[in-house]
């Protein structure tokens, strides 16, 4: 008995080909770009991904609300412009150290690379990608207080001179923000993309980050730090107790007995945040009404080479001393690194060149199969 095979039958079930226009390697690029962005801040995926990077959020606005409230009852800020990026720092290595593996570390973990470049995409679009992508989410988390605490200062200035101060202040603030956002995205991406599993290149980043920040504090603090005792005079105008001023130091009464008389403030040159005041003497200008002859001893930290050179140790001081040479600031939060500080400006354009070119030459080199 003999079978005949069926006959072939074609059957038309609605697949249209694709008519279009067909997007190139630039559309590739910025598709990744803002597929990685949403990627950082958790958009587009559960609600697990989105508690890291709205924590931080929420965290480092907090000092922003503070310094709005203080600019509208005439106070001091809570936390100055220059002092933002410093402070804040731990916020911003929590940020890339889970936002970085996420963005790479997946990919190299479930090998889907290969989809990437099977598309007219070259091998530096993607971690140009990335890093633009990182970069771009942490400078905005950075700049967040700033603007705030800007529109805020803005909002209570009373005159176009005030403005034009809060503006300058706040410019040093945006360079810290800068520089720090892309020395932090450029390493973090390197280190990430050194292995596929997050949990390791989230370790990997933090400790990298917290280690070399404490390395440098041992210098500055312990190793390089010696002080020096002063004793000042000066003339200063009293103040009442209630005043509202932010520091308040009394004068006279004895050892045990109630102030004579208040100020708030001190001799020039006096550091409130780094110099040790050790006793502070004082009584009314019998020739002046409202104003306090003061004597004041205070001891003054002297850093020596050893500290100055420890700065150089961790990217987040590099970026701060970086900001006291070329605006030759006096309210840093490291010892100021003159006269090293074109060093410490060489170091952050190095650092940055080495990180982001390391990151590069990692994906030339990446296994796609």
């Amino acid at each position: 008995m003999s079978s005949t095979a069926p006959a072939s039958v074609i059957h038309d079930i609605g697949y249209k080909p694709y008519a279009g226009p067909r997007l190139g390697r630039a559309q590739i690029v910025r598709a990744l770009y803002v597929h990685s962005v949403r990627s950082v801040f958790g958009l587009g995926r559960g609600p697990k991904a989105k508690i890291v990077p709205w924590f931080v959020i929420a965290i480092t606005m907090v000092p922003a609300a503070l310094n709005v409230y203080a600019a509208s009852t005439n106070r001091e800020p809570v936390l100055s412009y220059a002092a933002m990026g410093y402070n804040l720092m731990l916020f911003a290595v929590l940020f890339v150290a889970i936002a970085a593996p996420e963005l790479v570390s997946r990919d190299l973990r479930h090998h889907t690379l290969p989809l990437y470049f099977s598309r007219p995409l070259r091998r530096g679009d993607y971690p140009l990608a990335k890093l633009l992508a990182l970069f771009t989410s942490l400078l905005v988390v950075e700049l967040l207080p700033v603007l705030v605490t800007f529109l805020g200062q803005v909002a209570s200035a009373k005159s176009g001179h005030q403005i034009w101060l809060d503006t300058r202040d706040a410019f040093p603030a945006v360079f810290v923000a800068f520089f720090q956002s892309a020395l932090f995205s450029s390493i973090s991406l390197l280190m990430a993309s050194a292995t596929g599993r997050r949990v390791i290149a989230t370790g990997a980043i933090a400790i990298f980050f917290l280690v070399t920040t404490a390395i440098g504090h041992v210098f500055s603090d312990a190793l390089g730090r010696t002080w020096a005792e002063h004793t000042v005079s000066c003339t200063e105008p009293t103040v009442g107790k209630n005043s509202g001023a932010q520091n308040l130091f009394g004068f006279g009464g004895g050892q045990d007995g109630p102030p004579t008389g208040v100020v708030d403030r001190l001799c020039a040159g006096v550091d409130l945040r780094n110099d040790n005041i050790e006793q502070i003497n004082g009584q009314r200008d019998p020739n002046r009404p409202g104003y306090a002859d003061l004597t004041i001893q205070y001891q003054s930290p002297v850093y020596s080479t050893v500290a100055k050179v420890g700065g150089m140790l961790n990217p987040v001081n590099i970026v701060e001393g970086t900001r006291i040479w070329l605006f030759d600031a006096t309210d840093g939060q490291i010892p100021n690194p003159s006269p090293l500080g074109p060093v410490y400006g060489a170091e952050t354009i190095v650092l940055l060149v080495a990180a982001g070119g390391g990151l590069f030459l990692r994906y030339r080199k990446v296994s796609v199969s």
